[in-house]
């Protein structure tokens, strides 16, 4: 009957009850394991799926090894839930809707965090990463950073030239916005070190060149 005790242990270390409205597991000392030895079976959590059916939310996946979250099934942290993660059955999605800040972070030395995604031939490819050794963002050779809807502004190195591309029909701006600050050119001047070779003065309002201009026609 209800808040009837049935328990196991010299020392009745576990217990199960209902109380009348709850269903109730009680270890007191140790470990609580719950164990599936049948091989390739599994252990699988079920409850209402909010219209009187029921629902299996997770299952620990004998056959694989790996614990599984089925499609439509959320994991959720936070007393507002504030952050999820789940997978819709056509794309996954990790959102963050409570307060603060979202972080992704290694702690490792050294270590990085990596962005990788489909190469468009079937493979896998790191596109950036965070380099923990460096404290950079790297962007491996020939991967573009791409900035505009229709891809407008390209910028990249294919492992022997840099470029700053537009593809726009509008103009291409580089800006100074600092009061009296300039814009330099500098590139190596023959000793391996790099020089000024033009420089839009913001303080003067000039440009000045210090090396030859040569002018050829195209």
């Amino acid at each position: 009957p209800d808040l009837s005790n049935i328990t196991l242990g010299n020392s009745q270390d576990f217990s199960m009850k209902h109380d009348g409205t709850d269903t109730i597991f009680n270890n007191q000392t140790g470990n609580f394991v719950l164990r599936n030895s049948a091989d390739d079976k599994d252990i699988v959590f079920q409850s209402d799926d909010g219209s009187g059916g029921v629902e299996t939310y997770f299952f620990l996946d004998g056959s694989i090894g790996g614990t599984v979250v089925p499609d439509g099934k959320y994991i959720y942290y936070g007393t507002g839930f504030d952050l999820s993660i789940g997978h819709t059955g056509s794309q996954s999605v990790i959102n963050h809707a409570g307060t603060g800040n979202l972080t992704i972070s290694t702690t490792t030395d050294d270590a990085d965090i990596i962005f990788q995604s489909d190469d468009g031939s079937g493979g896998v490819e790191t596109y950036f990463f965070l380099d923990g050794s460096s404290s950079r963002t790297v962007f491996p050779d020939s991967k573009e950073l791409v900035f505009g809807t229709d891809v407008n502004l390209l910028i990249m190195h294919n492992g022997t030239d840099s470029y700053i591309q537009n593809y726009t029909s509008g103009d291409l701006y580089i800006d100074q916005s600092v009061a009296d600050k300039d814009v330099v050119l500098r590139a190596d001047n023959g000793s391996g070190s790099p020089t000024a070779y033009l420089t839009l003065d913001g303080s003067a309002g000039t440009i000045e060149a210090v090396k030859d201009i040569t002018v050829t026609k195209g």
